[in-house]
Protein backbone atom coordinates (compact mmCIF):
# COMPACT_ATOMS: atom_id res chain seq x y z
CA UNK A 1 0.00 0.00 0.00
CA UNK A 2 3.16 2.39 0.63
CA UNK A 3 3.85 2.26 -3.19
CA UNK A 4 0.69 2.69 -4.18
CA UNK A 5 0.26 5.76 -2.51
CA UNK A 6 3.87 7.34 -3.01
CA UNK A 7 3.04 6.62 -6.57
CA UNK A 8 -0.66 7.92 -6.47
CA UNK A 9 -0.28 11.17 -4.44
CA UNK A 10 2.44 13.42 -4.53
CA UNK A 11 1.44 15.11 -1.59
CA UNK A 12 1.57 12.00 0.84
CA UNK A 13 3.72 10.80 3.25
CA UNK A 14 3.96 7.58 1.33
CA UNK A 15 5.57 10.02 -1.43
CA UNK A 16 6.85 11.94 0.89
CA UNK A 17 9.25 8.29 2.10
CA UNK A 18 10.41 7.90 -1.61
CA UNK A 19 11.41 11.58 -2.12
CA UNK A 20 14.06 10.57 0.77
CA UNK A 21 15.21 7.88 -1.21
CA UNK A 22 15.98 9.49 -4.67
CA UNK A 23 17.68 11.94 -2.67
CA UNK A 24 19.82 9.73 -1.14
CA UNK A 25 18.69 10.71 2.24
CA UNK A 26 17.69 6.97 2.92
CA UNK A 27 18.19 3.66 1.53
CA UNK A 28 15.43 1.26 0.20
CA UNK A 29 15.95 -2.15 0.34
CA UNK A 30 14.07 -4.87 -1.83
CA UNK A 31 14.16 -8.58 -2.55
CA UNK A 32 13.12 -10.07 -5.88
CA UNK A 33 10.16 -11.27 -3.76
CA UNK A 34 9.12 -8.04 -2.90
CA UNK A 35 9.43 -6.31 -5.86
CA UNK A 36 7.55 -9.16 -7.45
CA UNK A 37 4.46 -8.17 -5.34
CA UNK A 38 5.04 -4.49 -5.80
CA UNK A 39 4.39 -4.97 -9.18
CA UNK A 40 1.45 -7.35 -8.79
CA UNK A 41 -0.32 -5.14 -6.61
CA UNK A 42 -0.12 -2.36 -9.18
CA UNK A 43 -1.44 -4.23 -11.82
CA UNK A 44 -4.46 -5.31 -9.58
CA UNK A 45 -7.62 -4.03 -11.04
CA UNK A 46 -9.49 -3.67 -6.69
CA UNK A 47 -6.14 -1.01 -6.63
CA UNK A 48 -6.36 0.48 -10.28
CA UNK A 49 -10.15 1.44 -9.24
CA UNK A 50 -9.12 2.78 -6.05
CA UNK A 51 -6.62 5.04 -7.70
CA UNK A 52 -7.65 5.48 -11.07
CA UNK A 53 -5.23 8.41 -11.06
CA UNK A 54 -2.43 5.85 -11.85
CA UNK A 55 -1.53 5.62 -15.13
CA UNK A 56 0.67 2.34 -16.82
CA UNK A 57 3.17 5.22 -17.33
CA UNK A 58 2.91 6.84 -13.55
CA UNK A 59 3.57 3.60 -12.53
CA UNK A 60 6.37 2.50 -14.89
CA UNK A 61 7.97 5.59 -14.22
CA UNK A 62 7.65 5.36 -10.28
CA UNK A 63 8.92 1.48 -10.73
CA UNK A 64 11.76 2.28 -12.70
CA UNK A 65 12.69 4.78 -10.01
CA UNK A 66 12.38 2.74 -7.36
CA UNK A 67 14.06 -0.18 -9.33
CA UNK A 68 16.93 2.06 -10.22
CA UNK A 69 17.46 3.58 -6.22
CA UNK A 70 17.26 0.20 -4.21
CA UNK A 71 19.51 -2.00 -3.42
CA UNK A 72 18.00 -5.20 -4.15
CA UNK A 73 19.20 -7.93 -1.65
CA UNK A 74 19.03 -11.46 -2.87
CA UNK A 75 18.19 -14.69 -0.49
CA UNK A 76 17.20 -13.21 2.19
CA UNK A 77 17.22 -16.61 4.40
CA UNK A 78 13.50 -16.99 6.15
CA UNK A 79 14.71 -15.78 10.39
CA UNK A 80 11.02 -14.65 10.94
CA UNK A 81 7.64 -16.78 11.29
CA UNK A 82 4.54 -14.75 11.32
CA UNK A 83 1.90 -17.15 11.52
CA UNK A 84 -0.61 -13.85 12.03
CA UNK A 85 -0.21 -13.57 8.31
CA UNK A 86 2.30 -15.11 6.69
CA UNK A 87 2.83 -12.94 3.69
CA UNK A 88 4.31 -10.34 5.32
CA UNK A 89 7.19 -12.46 6.54
CA UNK A 90 9.04 -11.32 3.54
CA UNK A 91 9.63 -8.16 4.20
CA UNK A 92 10.65 -8.49 8.40
CA UNK A 93 12.89 -11.42 6.80
CA UNK A 94 14.51 -8.74 4.16
CA UNK A 95 14.60 -5.97 7.05
CA UNK A 96 16.86 -8.03 9.30
CA UNK A 97 19.15 -9.11 6.49
CA UNK A 98 19.12 -5.74 4.96
CA UNK A 99 20.03 -4.55 9.05
CA UNK A 100 17.67 -2.04 8.66
CA UNK A 101 16.58 0.88 11.53
CA UNK A 102 13.16 0.59 9.97
CA UNK A 103 10.52 -1.16 8.50
CA UNK A 104 7.70 1.59 7.13
CA UNK A 105 4.13 0.36 6.43
CA UNK A 106 0.62 0.64 6.81
CA UNK A 107 0.21 -3.33 7.49
CA UNK A 108 -1.68 -3.58 11.32
CA UNK A 109 -0.24 -7.11 11.30
CA UNK A 110 2.98 -5.76 11.14
CA UNK A 111 2.74 -2.08 12.83
CA UNK A 112 1.01 -4.18 15.85
CA UNK A 113 4.38 -6.06 16.28
CA UNK A 114 5.82 -3.19 17.73
CA UNK A 115 3.20 -2.95 20.43
CA UNK A 116 1.15 -6.04 20.74
CA UNK A 117 1.24 -7.86 23.72
CA UNK A 118 0.77 -11.19 22.44
CA UNK A 119 3.87 -13.53 22.99
CA UNK A 120 4.70 -13.54 19.07
CA UNK A 121 4.97 -9.58 19.02
CA UNK A 122 7.19 -9.71 22.83
CA UNK A 123 9.11 -12.49 21.28
CA UNK A 124 9.84 -10.11 17.93
CA UNK A 125 10.75 -6.48 19.69
CA UNK A 126 13.30 -9.17 21.64
CA UNK A 127 15.14 -10.70 18.92
CA UNK A 128 15.48 -7.65 16.72
CA UNK A 129 15.56 -4.97 18.64
CA UNK A 130 17.33 -2.54 16.35
CA UNK A 131 14.34 -2.79 13.96
CA UNK A 132 11.23 -0.48 13.88
CA UNK A 133 8.47 -1.33 12.03
CA UNK A 134 6.85 2.39 11.42
CA UNK A 135 3.73 4.45 9.47
CA UNK A 136 5.18 6.61 6.90
CA UNK A 137 4.39 9.63 8.84
CA UNK A 138 6.85 8.06 12.26
CA UNK A 139 9.42 7.39 9.77
CA UNK A 140 8.98 11.15 8.30
CA UNK A 141 9.45 12.50 12.02
CA UNK A 142 12.10 10.07 13.46
CA UNK A 143 14.05 10.99 10.03
CA UNK A 144 13.58 14.51 10.99
CA UNK A 145 15.20 14.51 14.40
Amino acid sequence: MIYLQGAARVKSPANACFALVKENIVELYLSLETLAEIEDVFTRPKFRNRFPSLTDEMIGAFLKDIKDKAIILKNAPSVFSYPRDPKDEKYVNLAVKAKADFLVSRDNDLLDLMTGYTNECKNFRRRFRGLKIVNPVEFLKSIEK
